[in-house]
């Protein structure tokens, strides 16, 4: 190898080692073009998540439900005349889930009042959910919530955890049966549509051959 071929490689591996190696778009917004972590910025009107417990004296102080004379504090986290079925199934600490999709340690989990919206003064986009916890814990007037708040599916109520934040992760994707009333229904269609598509064009082409054979004897007569 010559004189000029090491110099290009010099070059080249000078080259890469003065790139930075900062993240730019895996942390949304945390460096700027040049690599400079972004100062931080205020964000008002947050909505912060339910806070779930299981007993709702273990809420605190401040998100312990009142309800008017003749309501009810229901699971939707609203006061109604009555706990109806329709309105308990509106749990908002079950995550949209029912049934076998919804964990065993969730089910008994009912929600504190609502807290109301926070502003936070130093945001951190790269770190949205817990500046938006600690926002809203302070809010709630909660105390060391790092060791009693724990994160749905991540940190069940248990131990020193006396409550969870109702952070829904995404619903799970529906598994198709093909063997379920809807397919079968869908194949019944299909499969008709098939079959009637099939007597139309065999009774077609004897139909058109009988026709072509009228025309062959006339013209031949």
């Amino acid at each position: 190898m010559g004189f000029r071929g090491l110099a290009k490689q010099a070059a080249t591996f000078a080259l890469f080692a003065s790139v930075s190696a900062s993240q730019l778009w895996h942390d949304v917004n945390r460096y700027d073009a040049h690599g400079n972590e972004c100062l931080y910025r205020e964000k008002s009107d947050v909505v912060c998540s339910r806070l779930c417990v299981t007993d709702l004296s273990s809420c605190p102080t401040s998100l312990q439900p009142s309800c008017p004379d003749n309501q009810s504090f229901c699971a939707d986290g609203e006061c109604h005349d009555e706990c109806t079925d329709d309105i308990q199934a509106q749990n908002p600490c079950h995550c949209s889930r029912s049934g076998n999709k919804l964990p065993s340690e969730a089910q008994n989990l009912v929600p504190c009042l609502t807290i109301p919206n926070v502003t936070i003064q130093q945001f951190h986009a790269w770190n949205s959910e817990e500046d938006i916890r600690i926002a809203c814990g302070a809010e709630a007037n909660i105390t060391d919530q790092s060791k009693t708040v724990g994160v749905w599916d991540k940190n069940w109520i248990g131990g020193d955890i006396e409550a969870v934040w109702a952070e829904c992760p995404a619903a799970p994707t529906p598994n198709y049966k093909y063997n379920e009333s809807y397919w079968i229904a869908t194949y019944a269609v299909n499969g008709a549509l098939a079959l009637l598509i099939l007597v139309w064009s065999v009774y077609k082409g004897f139909a058109e051959q009988s026709v072509r054979a009228a025309t062959l004897n006339k013209t031949s007569g």
